[in-house]
């Protein structure tokens, strides 16, 4: 096929640049994918090896997406398209050993790191309950994404007692990781670093081997993943891919400024932008534009389309959020008259607990749906349970999913025998697996949990002359060797639930082993182990799409709703007070926007149910940022005897930006109060001498203070 023929006049630039850094600022909706897979063909017809071309984006789905197109384009076999995690599994399972690690190493999701944290507690004699694990665990993160390492956070954090302690909890961590084996989710990209900078020739054999490089979604680099890119970029043959406008991630570690920055790392770059959009209405892409320019981080571009002007958006006002429901569920089944499917429809909100009304107003409509992001097939207990076994069949040290299967089944070892078997392997320097096969000379365990060590040593016998190939055999062998569903259908009807996912497990495996002939089950666990959210959805099913924002990037819909847009809820509190904060959910909502391609709805309710107690809210600054040329305005929920409707005279004294009272006061206002010092306005409600602010403090921290009395200075 002709790779040029179906293309703009910018998109041809950006596909036929070869040599030299290109940054390709793509606007939502601009064909981006089909830009850089194009180019990727191009590049191939022009001689390039495909062996050097290394193709890196953030999801399992794009990257599919990718190979699929490409594939098409050219027979090209040996290409390197994957994630970044996934590269980063790939060069370190064949050169770890340089760095310590053996190449079997266990990769740990979630759960697993917390477990691991919460043994590096156990082993510092520290409580739980005073120092909690999943704060612990979040900080060790934030540190692994910003390279900085047990010592120097120590050093950053000063003599502080809480800056100590979690240095000290980092450290053992850390430790605990290199004797199990096993890496986090950041060590993929944070130990191909340290492999490169502490081994420069392996650097430069990956340096002369990706002689092009095509990051997509560049503006969701984080700081490790940006400067492995530019270690990698020996010969300057880099093409950046992003929207400083879709950069929503900053709180994984994802910097901005990475793409800001792109012409200053490389002078000499040729920036092409891609500003037509080939999938919205003219209507949807104003509200997205207008909303936007309130940005100041941001490269200028101009979406715009030959596409129809298209209806006006929807900003419906609703009583509450289970009317917000309701008005969600009537919508779509209006739309449904008109021609649109199910899977049509996607539903965004910010935090995961609003789906809740959602899901009871969509049952009520008899409408099917699907939660994108509730909780994962992966990581449900008896999944994570055989995956336990499974792992310990190639990794021997994995001492975290040991401690998960002991005494699952039940075989009679307790958590105080288990205590003992974990001190004694820790005085021989051994794993707890190794330990078991030597459980007679361990002190002060008898009874039950010597037989029920010795038939955990018999079982693992038995699974270490497993073949590591058909994976679904595998899998099968480990059910039935342990008594897996016996023990489940102890467990009455739930334990039915639990075997038929075990089930599905084996059906996994099953697809995993006619995906890769070549595969085994080293393969299939790293696979489950770096799969996310959006890559476990089904697009194929007739069902309404329930998502956060957050997932929803990448992704269109013919009919979009994005829900709870109240000051506190969209933006975020926790965004409210700081400007780059803010900027951040102003492009989240800049996201949900761009996903639409025909019929946009936003809402908002007058008050919410927020920890079982109701309370006003505030319509979100966000829209009075959308332009009443693009907007049609509806109002629910309102009582006939209002003689003005409450919520419709405070949505629009909002929405035009006119202060309410004559404090002139706002939500987002910077304010200052003789007692508690500078704070943010969260939110306003009431009227007249019962005017009121909801302020957080950064001293005093959340007030609520009746306007009339407070004395609140307004700061620029």
């Amino acid at each position: 096929m002709d790779l040029l023929a179906d293309l703009s006049e910018p998109q041809r630039e950006a596909v036929t640049h070869k040599d030299g850094p290109l940054l390709i600022i793509a606007g939502a909706g601009s064909g981006k994918t089909r830009v850089v897979t194009r180019r990727i063909g191009y590049l191939i017809r022009q001689g390039v090896d495909p062996y050097k071309i290394l193709a890196l984006t953030f999801t399992n789905k794009a990257a599919g997406e990718m190979k699929e197109r490409v594939a098409k384009l050219c027979a090209a076999t040996n290409l390197w398209i994957s994630t970044f995690h996934s590269t980063a599994v790939r060069i370190l399972r064949r050169e770890i050993k340089a760095i310590g690690y053996s190449n079997d190493f266990t990769i740990y999701d979630e759960d697993d790191s917390l477990a691991a944290v919460k043994e590096a507690l156990s082993r510092l004699n520290m409580d739980p309950s005073t120092w909690r694990p999943p704060m612990l665990a979040n900080r060790i993160s934030r540190a692994k994404n910003s390279l900085v390492g047990p010592d120097e956070f120590r050093e950053l954090l000063g003599g502080g007692q809480q800056g100590q302690v979690i240095a000290s909890v980092y450290k053992k961590y850390e430790e605990i990781l290199k004797a199990n084996n096993a890496l986090d989710f950041d060590d993929l990209l944070v130990k191909l670093l340290v492999l490169f900078q502490e081994h420069s020739g392996v650097l430069a054999r990956y340096q002369e081997k990706f002689q092009y490089i095509l990051i997509d979604e560049y503006q969701d680099t984080n700081r490790c993943q940006y400067i492995l890119a530019k270690s990698l970029a020996a010969h300057r043959n880099i093409c950046a891919t992003g929207d400083p406008d879709q950069s929503i991630y900053t709180w994984r570690g994802a910097d901005i400024q990475n793409i800001l920055d792109f012409e200053k790392d490389y002078p000499e770059a040729k920036v092409v932008k891609l500003e037509q959009n080939y999938r919205s209405t003219k209507r949807i892409l104003q509200a997205a534009s207008e909303l936007i320019k309130n940005n100041r981080l941001r490269k200028e571009k101009t979406l715009w389309t030959n596409g129809a002007e298209g209806t006006k958006v929807r900003v419906v006002e609703c009583e509450d959020e289970e009317e917000e429901a309701e008005a969600v569920a009537e919508r779509i089944a209006e739309l449904r008259g008109k021609g649109l499917k199910c899977s049509d429809f996607a539903i965004f909100y910010r935090v995961n607990a609003q789906s809740r009304a959602f899901e009871a107003a969509l049952r009520n409509k008899a409408l099917p749906y699907t939660i994108v992001g509730g909780l994962e097939f992966y990581q449900r207990r008896e999944v994570k349970d055989v995956l336990a076994y499974l792992r310990l069949t190639v990794n021997p040290s994995d001492d975290v999913s040991f401690n998960r299967i002991a005494n699952v089944p039940p075989r009679g070892v307790g958590d105080a025998s288990l205590d003992r078997l974990k001190a004694w392997a820790q005085g021989q320097g051994s794993s707890l697996l190794a330990a078991v096969q030597r459980g007679s000379e361990v002190p002060g365990i008898s009874g039950k949990a010597v037989k029920g060590l010795q038939e955990l040593k018999k079982l693992f016998e038995q699974l270490s002359k497993l073949p590591k190939f058909p994976v679904a055999e595998v899998v099968r062998k480990i059910i039935r060797v342990t008594e897996f569903e016996e023990h489940l259908r102890l467990e009455g009807p739930q334990g039915l639930e639990r075997i038929e996912n075990v089930e599905e497990l084996v059906t996994a495996a099953a697809e995993y082993d006619e995906r890769a002939p070549e595969g085994n089950v080293a393969g299939f666990l790293e696979e489950v182990a770096l799969v996310a959210d959006v890559d476990t959805w089904d697009d194929r099913a007739n069902a309404v799409t329930l998502m956060t924002l957050h997932s929803a990037k990448g992704l269109e819909f013919p009919a979009v709703f994005i829900t709870g847009l109240e000051e506190g809820l969209f933006p975020h509190e926790r965004a409210m007070a700081e400007g780059r904060d803010l900027e951040e959910e102003r492009r989240l909502c800049y996201v949900g926007i761009t996903r639409t391609k025909l019929y946009l709805t936003m809402t908002y309710a007058r008050a919410r149910t927020k920890f079982g107690l109701r309370s006003s809210a505030i319509p979100s600054r966000f829209l009075s940022e959308v332009p009443d040329a693009a907007v049609e305005r509806i109002q629910r929920g309102v009582r006939v005897a209002d003689e003005e409707p409450r919520g419709r005279k405070r949505a629009n004294a909002y929405w035009s930006g006119e202060a309410e009272d004559e404090s002139g006061l706002l939500p987002g206002d910077t304010v200052r109060h003789p007692k508690y010092g500078v704070g943010h306005i969260m939110a306003l409600d009431g009227w007249g001498e019962s005017r009121r602010a909801r302020v957080k403090f950064r001293v005093g921290g959340e007030q609520t203070l009746v306007l009339k009395y407070a004395k609140l200075e307004k700061l620029e």
